[in-house]
């Protein structure tokens, strides 16, 4: 446990009592241990490698979000990856978020400016977005701002504030390449805390100290631990030491789950990540008849109008 520190409030000591953990406390790994992890997955996917060409010769883009998809209500995944995707003022939220945040790392600002800041700086970006929050009605974008000023207070009331000695960093892109770049394994961390360094001594080993956060603004969703296993997964592989932890930061509760990222977890995480991209290139190249998992999603599924066990399911729901 961190040391207690008064000036905090009962929420962030909360948060900060799980993702501080004292150097003598952390694990180490052996020089080897991530090469030895990249090992085993290029065995396991070298069988592959063929498929995933055939559908793609730049190489097989591998996302969280695909493997949820495909873990999940198939024909959904599929409609949504077909559909284009339109941004409003409920999809833009977290992008805002975590943008506001990112600019509060390393200065003090209130977060009405920050937000402010945020949507400015996404306005200048030539991305979509940028297009959406520039067209945006004055209304939209009040509420827009109104809506992230306030999830953006309550991170500051219930997220201990971040010292530089932490080596905060916000929207970080990662990825990794195996089988020669036939898979590419990427992802985006919301947020990190500290960095892992060597342990000294006659071992060469290394000390994990890197704390990988998801920022949530919305509800909580059962992938939310496997998404961050995966980005366990991709770090350990692409930086050579597995994050000392990950967690959901679920912004309207001040609340983090945390979850001490392990050998074992990582096994956990691959042996999913090469099931899954089994699941797509079978998906994706034989064109079987996708599973249907009705669900809460259904709510907002683009297909649900024509889904029957989607139908079924929100008829249920409504009763």
């Amino acid at each position: 446990m961190s040391e207690h520190n008064p000036g905090l409030l009962p929420a962030q000591q909360a948060t900060l009592d799980v993702i501080r953990v004292p150097a003598e406390q952390r694990p180490s790994y052996p020089q080897r241990f991530a090469a030895d992890l990249r090992d085993r997955a290029e065995d396991a996917l070298t069988a592959m490698v063929d498929a995933a060409r055939a559908l793609d010769s730049r190489g097989m883009w591998v996302s969280k979000r695909d493997l949820a998809g495909v873990f999940g209500c198939e024909a959904r995944y599929l409609a949504e990856a077909d559909a284009p995707f339109e941004w409003s003022v409920p999809t833009a939220r977290g992008t805002v978020l975590h943008k506001a945040v990112e600019l509060t790392t390393h200065r003090d600002v209130p977060p009405a400016d920050a937000v402010d800041e945020a949507v400015e700086r996404l306005i200048d970006d030539d991305t979509n977005l940028g297009a959406f929050l520039a067209g945006a009605t004055a209304g939209e974008r009040a509420d827009l701002i109104a809506n992230c000023v306030g999830l953006l207070t309550r991170f500051e009331e219930t997220f201990p504030p971040m010292q530089r000695s932490w080596r905060p960093a916000a929207e970080t892109r990662a990825r990794v390449q195996l089988c020669g770049g036939a898979f590419v394994l990427n992802g985006k961390y919301d947020l990190t805390l500290g960095s892992p360094a060597p342990t000294g001594g006659p071992e060469p080993n290394q000390r994990a100290g890197k704390v990988i956060i998801d920022l949530k603004t919305g509800s909580r969703t059962l992938t939310d631990p496997e998404d961050l296993r995966f980005y366990a997964l991709i770090e350990t592989l692409s930086i050579g030491v597995p994050p000392l932890g990950v967690g959901s930061f679920y912004v309207a509760e001040g609340r983090i789950e945390h979850e001490t990222i392990t050998a074992e977890v990582l096994d956990s995480a691959l042996r999913r990540t090469v099931d899954g991209i089994g699941r797509l290139i079978t998906l994706r190249a034989d064109g079987h008849e996708p599973r249907r998992v009705p669900g809460p999603p259904c709510r907002w599924c683009p297909i649900a109008a024509d889904c029957s066990p989607g139908q079924a399911w929100l008829s249920d729901a409504e009763d």
